[in-house]
């Protein structure tokens, strides 16, 4: 049999990951992992975070009327603050690519991620998102009400909520601790649990999940890009954490805002 003329027969989409495993990361399917995730996260978080920092120094009145704190002076990017985020940025890039390097194998020790097999059904990728949504909503609504205790807030949390003026790079900047547990933890819990997953999946979650705490981070309640445009009622947004960074309480969940409903945490104040 020739293996050959079948493999020129399977559609370009279905041999995508096992070409550029192939071609270029010498067959490993831990690099091409490490690396897919690696851009995947990159490509989303300087997009949109470039975009945020080109309106705010650029006063662009059409985006300018949807910042949620417009009637105080901007702080985003006071000298001090500058330096504070490009320091921190450049630590949780540096360790984000040793992060990425021990997630192969975590995975792998339930189940396996497929590299080189056709991309899922829809039906597949889709119930896999949601649960991975699931998953890390109540684990980060849960975790990050815990550091909002009073010894773990003053020695772990309080990092982060430096920035009562928060923008998209703020989303990145915590504790060591804080990062494991209530960031790193809650996104990879549901993939190790899924016994069958795919890194088109995995790249499409990432993507989603990056997205979703820069847009909380922004500082601008923007229509149409933001999920919770759609969605008031059931989606937290820009809204909910920006009130959360300006009076450090309430609003502890990610995406939803079911646990926070459910605990009388949910509140949400525009434009103070």
């Amino acid at each position: 049999m020739n293996t050959t003329s079948l493999e020129e027969d399977i559609p370009m989409e279905k041999t995508f990951f096992a070409h550029i495993c192939e071609q270029y990361f010498y067959s490993s399917e831990w690099l091409t992992f490490t690396v897919f995730i690696y851009v995947t996260f990159e490509l989303v978080f300087w997009s949109y975070n470039l975009f945020l920092v080109y309106i705010e120094y650029h006063d662009i009145p059409m985006f300018e009327k949807y910042r949620i704190q417009k009637r105080k002076p901007k702080l985003r990017f006071q000298p001090e603050i500058i330096l504070e985020i490009r320091n921190e940025t450049i630590k949780h890039q540096l360790s984000l690519i040793f992060t990425l390097s021990l997630i192969y194998p975590l995975l792998n020790l339930n189940g396996h991620v497929s590299v080189r097999s056709p991309i899922p059904p829809l039906l597949t990728i889709l119930w896999q998102i949601i649960a991975c949504l699931l998953t890390e909503d109540f684990i980060f609504y849960w975790t990050h009400y815990l550091f909002h205790t009073r010894l773990l807030y003053k020695y772990i949390h309080k990092q982060h909520h430096i920035f009562k003026q928060p923008t998209g790079f703020v989303s990145v900047l915590a504790h060591p601790l804080e990062s494991i547990f209530q960031n790193q933890l809650g996104v990879w819990l549901a993939p190790f649990l899924i016994k069958d997953k795919h890194i088109f999946t995995l790249c499409l979650w990432i993507a989603i999940r990056v997205y979703q705490t820069i847009n909380a981070h922004s500082g601008y309640d923007l229509p149409y890009i933001s999920p919770q445009y759609y969605f008031p009622w059931l989606l937290s947004g820009t809204l909910q954490h920006d009130y959360h960074h300006q009076h450090s309480n309430m609003n502890y969940g990610s995406f939803l805002t079911i646990w926070d409903r459910l605990m009388g945490t949910h509140k949400i104040q525009k434009d103070e």
